[in-house]
């Protein structure tokens, strides 16, 4: 028994590292596991990552195709505002000459002597009627301006009994 004594602390010894042994075994086990998952999540997120960056490359393209419309609508709309105003500037002096025109035909005419006379006559009576002359010193002139704007004036008839 001595004997069995002797070599029973070796005996607990001997399974006590054998415990320790598959314990650690276990612990390299799990450690190898969660090398594995690790391995596995890196490998994921590199893909996330990889998917991130081609969506964000799209997204870039896509503000780079809206900003190149939005440029576009601009000019475009600053062409046809130009557009409107030529338009208007046009039509302002086109109604500017012929206001011009119409109003210098008829300050001609109140000039000349033939086509400015005025002539009023009294209703009761029999009184003679008075003529006007339209000379600049007597009853009507008229004149037009840089501007396009006629003016005129007409003297007071003298009166009939001088």
């Amino acid at each position: 028994m001595r004997q069995l004594f002797s070599r029973l602390p070796v005996l607990v010894l001997a399974i006590a590292v054998a415990g320790c042994a598959s314990q650690g075994a276990q612990q390299a086990a799990q450690a190898e596991a969660a090398a594995a998952k690790a391995d596995q999540a890196a490998a994921h997120a590199e893909q996330s990552a990889a998917q991130a960056t081609e969506a964000a490359n799209k997204a870039t393209e896509a503000a780079e195709r809206a900003t190149r419309a939005v440029e576009d609508a601009t000019r475009e709309i600053n062409r046809v505002a130009d557009h409107l105003d030529q338009m208007r500037r046009d039509r302002a002096a086109a109604s500017h000459g012929r206001r011009a025109s119409h109003l210098t035909k008829s300050a001609r005419k109140a000039a000349s002597p033939s086509g400015a006379s005025a002539s009023a006559s009294a209703s009761s009576g029999g009184a003679p009627a008075a003529q006007a002359s339209a000379s600049p010193a007597a009853s009507a002139a008229a004149s037009a301006t840089s501007d396009g704007v006629t003016t005129s004036a007409v003297a007071p008839a003298p009166p009939p009994g001088k």
